[in-house]
């Protein structure tokens, strides 16, 4: 299957190229998806003065200009923190088409980079390795939502996947500067953030802090009070469009506990009411389990972190489907613990993983047609799932002679 996927995913970004480069659109599609909207972004910071790279007006006129050739009636405002702007600066230099090759490149290397850093964490046999490696590689979230659709979201994976890596190695504080650098996008890490101060993690807390403290000055620097100004409004018309009652966002294509009861339900006050609600529950509970979880073992925590990152994309007030690449970093915290448990768990991490693979590629069709998101449930549950495992786990540490007894009755 993963075989399968990686070719499709190769011959879609070829027909897309070949289709782009004369200038026609591919499956109703502008060559290059979301990143024409980060072009322009750099174009903006080459070109114009950078407080302007939220310039709705500004932003919709170049998006439209013949080389971008993005849809008269699409528009891509840029709602990330503005110093992560600087990373486009260089692809802005090169004609769009030839800028969106270099960044397919650039992308699959951070992705694999990734990758790398779970497969580390994972510890597992060369041949299971293989196997999480390819599946890692060929998940919808990444094939087709990220690689080809030009999204930023492949960073903020390579980000969290090394804010793990540094934690298996017990370097707290290198990891929580990891994390505070994928600030850019705010939904991506204030849940994670807010359970390291729940944990009493002082390290990574302190490491987190300085981390912030540093992305603060260099946006500051780079775009001034105005520009930080126009990255707070815009954050606040993002938060509008994602829990108002509008239907300007693609729900379909958000698995969030909010846009969940908005497709089921439709754009009503009581949808919005539930998946706050739902929202606030979730983070209220993962904030109980790590003040508590001061004694748990490491394959505990890990379990813990695993049904945190799951958790989040449920709890937040936005997450869209590629920001479902964090379920390689949740799968591979588990991963190499669940070897040493029963037959029973690890019969139930295989289930899991089969679920967490086939339903996103089915999950938006459901929810265009059947006003059904899948894929909310099934990240639910494996967080839930990964809460339970982690109980066992301290309890078996708290109380090994006990369980061993169990075992032997």
């Amino acid at each position: 299957m993963s075989w399968m996927s990686i070719v499709a995913g190769i011959v879609l970004c070829g027909l897309s190229l070949f289709y782009g480069f004369r200038g026609e659109t591919f499956m109703g599609r502008t060559l290059g998806g979301d990143f024409a909207g980060f072009y322009v972004t750099g174009k903006i910071l080459n070109e114009y003065e950078p407080a302007r790279i939220y310039d709705m007006d500004l932003e919709i006129r170049l998006q439209h200009q013949p080389d971008v050739g993005m849809e008269e009636s699409q528009m891509l405002p840029f709602a990330q923190a503005p110093y992560i702007g600087q990373l486009f600066r260089p692809f802005a230099k090169l004609p769009y088409r030839w800028a969106y090759v270099v960044w397919l490149g650039f992308s699959l290397i951070f992705y694999l980079l990734g990758l790398r850093f779970l497969l580390l964490v994972a510890k597992l046999s060369p041949e299971r390795a293989k196997t999480g490696f390819l599946l890692g590689l060929s998940c919808m979230a990444f094939v087709i939502e990220t690689w080809i659709g030009g999204q930023l979201s492949v960073v903020g994976f390579f980000l969290i996947a090394a804010f793990v890596y540094c934690r298996s190695r017990d370097r707290e504080l290198l990891a929580g500067f990891v994390l505070s650098l994928a600030l850019y996008k705010i939904t991506l890490v204030a849940i994670p953030a807010f359970m390291l101060l729940c944990g009493r993690r002082w390290r990574s807390v302190f490491g987190f802090s300085a981390g912030a403290g540093v992305v603060a000055s260099l946006s500051l620097g780079m775009v001034g009070l105005d520009g930080c100004t126009a990255w707070f409004h815009r954050l606040g018309f993002f938060r509008y469009l994602a829990t108002g009652p509008l239907g300007a966002l693609r729900r379909t294509k958000y698995l969030d506990a909010g846009s969940f009861f908005h497709i089921l339900l439709g754009n009503t006050s009581f949808a919005h009411v539930l998946g706050m609600t739902v929202g606030a529950v979730g983070v209220a509970i993962l904030a109980v389990l790590w003040w508590r979880a001061g004694a748990w073992s490491a394959d505990a925590k890990d379990q813990l972190w695993a049904a945190t990152i799951c958790g989040s994309l449920v709890c937040n007030v936005y997450s869209p489907i590629y920001d479902t690449t964090l379920v390689c970093v949740a799968v591979a915290l588990i991963a190499g613990g669940i070897q040493r448990r029963s037959d029973e768990d690890r019969e139930a991490f295989q289930a899991w993983i089969l679920l967490l693979y086939m339903v996103p590629w089915l999950t938006q069709s459901s929810a265009e047609f059947l006003r059904f998101q899948p894929l909310t449930l099934v990240l639910s549950g494996f967080a839930y799932w990964a809460v339970r495992l982690a109980a066992r786990s301290s309890a078996a540490r708290r109380f090994p002679v006990r369980r061993a007894s169990t075992s032997l009755a």
